[in-house]
């Protein structure tokens, strides 16, 4: 009789585990129009604060990271959506300047 039982529940079993599974890895998976990309520290650079460095070593420079709750870290690998802010110039000059949509840990 335990056989049957075991033989019963084991279909649950796997789809449970399975969901489990495929809900464990955000990180391969970003939202759809997110790119990788990583915090950097450019205080020590006149004008310049905390910059966004994309895979393609393009440079961002956000106006509203502090709306976020991320922790400001060097080297801190992100998921990131954003929009160009073409109406603005800034004194640091190493990239355009942005409006962060999203950002979140990778």
């Amino acid at each position: 009789m335990q056989r049957i039982k075991l033989y019963t529940s084991l279909p649950f079993i796997l789809i449970v585990v399975m969901f489990l599974l495929a809900g464990c890895n955000k990180s391969s998976s970003p939202a759809t129009g997110a790119v990788a990309a990583t915090l950097n520290d450019y205080t020590g650079l006149d004008g310049c604060s905390w910059v966004i460095k994309l895979e393609n070593d393009m440079v961002l420079e956000p106006t509203n990271l502090s709306d976020f709750t991320i922790e400001l870290k060097e080297g801190k690998k992100v998921w990131l959506k954003y929009t160009e802010q073409n109406d603005l110039v800034s004194i640091c000059m190493v990239g355009p300047i942005v409006r962060i949509d999203s950002i979140w840990e990778r």
